[in-house]
């Protein structure tokens, strides 16, 4: 993993963000996921980013 990984990973997270947002909203199980659980999918997503990036600067 370098930056490159840890920038991928954090976009991914907003992504999954805009996705819980967008399936709370519309009530649409997107992927068969939940609003909430596409914000723990987010939260796990952020923190391997954060990791990545402390651990390659």
């Amino acid at each position: 993993m370098n930056k490159k990984h840890s920038d991928i990973l954090m976009g991914l997270s907003v992504l999954a963000v805009a996705v819980s947002a967008y399936d709370s909203i519309y009530k649409t199980d997107v992927f068969g996921l939940a609003g909430t659980q596409w914000m723990l999918v987010a939260l796990v997503l952020a923190v391997y980013g954060i990791y990545a990036k402390m651990k390659f600067e």
